[in-house]
C-alpha cells in the first residue's frame, strides 16, 4: 500500500476533485491523474498547470487502467458515472465520490452486483461557496473529516483501501450508514444551506447597502451554486423535510418567547445556542 495508488481518474475537475488530485500528488510522488473533462480549453488548462497529467472526455478510457476512480460531480450524476467507471475499470480498482448525499447513490450503485463491489461511498466534509479548479488546493481535506458509507456488500478489504485513500488526502475519517450520513448532514449542511439562502432573501433592495459583517458572514454559504445545491435537496428530500420541521419549530418557539415577553426563555435560548457554537469550533 506504500506505492499505492499510481494512477488515478478523477471525474469531475472542479474544486473538490482538482483538491483531491493535489493532496495525494503531495503524498505519492509518482502519481499519474488522468482528468474527465468536457470542455477542451478547461482540459488544456489543467494540464498546463499541472492539475491533471493527461485528459479526456471519456471515463472509460480514465477508468481502464485506474487504480483509483473519483466521481467528483453533482450528486445527481455520481451513480450513473460510477456505473461507467466500473464496466471500464480493473478488477481491483475502488471507486469513490464526493457527494453530499449519499443513500440514493448507493442504492443505485447497488444494482449492479459487480459495482458495488468497487465501490465505497464517500463525502469529504470540506469546500467552499467558490467552484472550480482555480479555487483548489493540497490542503483543503488536511484535519476535515471524510464520511464513508459502505454498503453490506462491501468487502472489508475495500473499506480500507478507502480509508487509506482518503487519509492519502490528509482527511481523518468516520464510517455510517448511507442514512445516518443523509440525517446528519441535513442537519448540520443542508438545512443551514437553505436557512442561510432564507436570510439572503429577507433583504429588500433598498436595504442591501446596510448589510454589515454578520449579515455577511451567516450568508456565505448562500453564494454556493444553486444548480448544485437544487441537486442535493432532489437527493435528500426526506431528510431536509424533517431537519426543516425541526427548525420551524424553532423559530415558533421563538415567535411565542417575542410575543410573550419571555425575556428569560430568550436568553436562554440565545446562551443554548452560543453553546453548541462554541463547542463546534
Amino acid at each position: 500500500m506504500n506505492d499505492w495508488p499510481r494512477r488515478i481518474a478523477i471525474v469531475g475537475v472542479g474544486l473538490l476533485g482538482a483538491s483531491v488530485a493535489k493532496s495525494v500528488r503531495a503524498t505519492i510522488k509518482d502519481l499519474h491523474v488522468t482528468g474527465v473533462v468536457r470542455d477542451p480549453g478547461k482540459r488544456e488548462s489543467l494540464l498546463l498547470n499541472h492539475v491533471i497529467d493527461s485528459g479526456t472526455d471519456s471515463i472509460e478510457t480514465a477508468s481502464r487502467d485506474a487504480d483509483v476512480v473519483v466521481v467528483a460531480t453533482p450528486v445527481n450524476h455520481i451513480a450513473d458515472f460510477s456505473l461507467r467507471a466500473s464496466a471500464a475499470s480493473p478488477a481491483d480498482c475502488l471507486i469513490t465520490d464526493v457527494g453530499s448525499t449519499k443513500q440514493g447513490i448507493v442504492d443505485a450503485v447497488a444494482k449492479d452486483h459487480d459495482a458495488i463491489q468497487k465501490f465505497v461511498a464517500a463525502h469529504p466534509i470540506a469546500g467552499s461557496e467558490k467552484t472550480g479548479a482555480d479555487y483548489a488546493c493540497a490542503d483543503l481535506f488536511r484535519g476535515k473529516m471524510t464520511v464513508l458509507t459502505p454498503h453490506p456488500q462491501t468487502s472489508v478489504e475495500q473499506l480500507k483501501r478507502a480509508e487509506r485513500f482518503w487519509q492519502l488526502t490528509g482527511s481523518r475519517t468516520v464510517t455510517m450508514t448511507p442514512a445516518e450520513h443523509d440525517d446528519h448532514l441535513a442537519a448540520v449542511s443542508h438545512v443551514p444551506h437553505l436557512a442561510s439562502s432564507a436570510v439572503a432573501n429577507l433583504v429588500a433592495a433598498d436595504s442591501a447597502n446596510l448589510v454589515g459583517s454578520g449579515w455577511l458572514d451567516i450568508t456565505r454559504v448562500a453564494a454556493g451554486d444553486p444548480g448544485m445545491w437544487l441537486a442535493i435537496c432532489q437527493e435528500n428530500r426526506q431528510a431536509i423535510r424533517r431537519q426543516l420541521a425541526q427548525l420551524a419549530g424553532s423559530i415558533d418557539d421563538l415567535q411565542q418567547m417575542l410575543k410573550d415577553s419571555d425575556d428569560v426563555g430568550l436568553l436562554r435560548w440565545l446562551q443554548q445556542a452560543k453553546s453548541i457554537r462554541d463547542q463546534a469550533r
